[in-house]
């Protein structure tokens, strides 16, 4: 009988998500790999090896992110542990199929589907979920309005709203499914100079052009390899179940995502946002 354990890692074709990938399979995980290019994923999960798969999903898609999750269920009943780690930041431009503001779809509506839809195999393994998100100010606001509908735009703004709203809904699933058997925490692993993050932004875009000068020659990154450490750490080992944790250490989350009214408003926002039912409506 095989005691390995199963990992889903979105985003796991390149960067950050690669080496978290393979960083569990240096583990003894089996990891199912998504993501949308079939070549880089087979190689990936290749390297990752204890009987790794890659799994497409196009998770700008509601339908096949939904799509998605059935498959993962059917590859892995039992699920001991998704990571939530595919994300981005987009300029403004054209909705998403489900007429969603593209950096909200991805950093937050794609999660959320996948996470409910895998509630059963996450709860036969008591597994747990860990949201990637990134360093917020303690007092950096939002309003509902700027997640989603007609006031949300795109840009590095909107990658920080979506992302407290990531550690908003972390904190509402472990309220509301933790008795289930599983734990969810917020991870935000740290800067990483060499990943391709902010790429798909148009015109000057200072995160791919002097935020990585400025990184190194003030050392405030870190390697893919200690991020994807960071990943396995709190993916694998005793946390506190809903915290935040900052580059691997437990910290008070942003004033505004630890407001139990506003992470409670956020949750049905993105439930309403993401229901079959709104998108027969638009």
């Amino acid at each position: 009988m095989t005691t390995t354990k199963t990992a889903v890692v979105t985003g796991g074709t390149s960067g950050l998500g690669e080496a978290a990938a393979l960083a569990l399979g240096r583990a003894g995980w089996r990891v199912l790999v998504v993501g949308r290019d079939a070549e880089r994923g087979a190689k990936v999960a290749a390297q990752a090896g204890n009987g790794s798969e890659f799994v497409q999903g196009d998770l700008f898609s509601l339908d096949d992110v939904r799509r998605l999750a059935s498959e993962l269920a059917r590859r892995a009943p039992a699920l001991d542990l998704l990571v939530n780690n595919a994300g981005g930041v987009f300029s403004a431009g054209a909705p998403t199929v489900d007429g969603l503001e593209r950096t909200f779809a991805l950093n937050v509506a794609a999660p959320f589907v996948l996470t409910n839809e895998l509630v059963e195999p996450l709860a036969t393994a008591q597994g747990r979920v860990v949201n990637v998100v990134t360093g917020i100010m303690h007092g950096f606001k939002t309003t509902l309005e700027q997640l989603a509908g007609p006031k949300a735009s795109g840009g590095m703004m909107a990658y920080v709203r979506t992302k407290l709203a990531l550690i908003a809904l972390t904190r509402q699933q472990q309220h509301r499914l933790g008795a289930r058997g599983i734990t969810f925490v917020a991870l935000h692993p740290g800067i990483i100079p060499t990943t391709r993050f902010g790429h798909t932004m148009t015109g000057l875009n200072p995160f791919t052009t002097v935020a990585p000068f400025f990184a190194k020659v003030f050392r405030l990154g870190v390697t893919e390899a200690v991020a994807a450490a960071r990943y396995v750490k709190v993916g694998t080992e005793a946390v506190e179940p809903g915290s935040y944790y900052y580059e691997g250490v437990v910290r008070p989350a942003p004033a505004l995502a630890a407001d139990e009214a506003f992470s409670s408003a956020v949750w049905s926002l993105v439930e309403q946002q993401t229901t079959p039912a709104r998108r027969a409506a638009a």
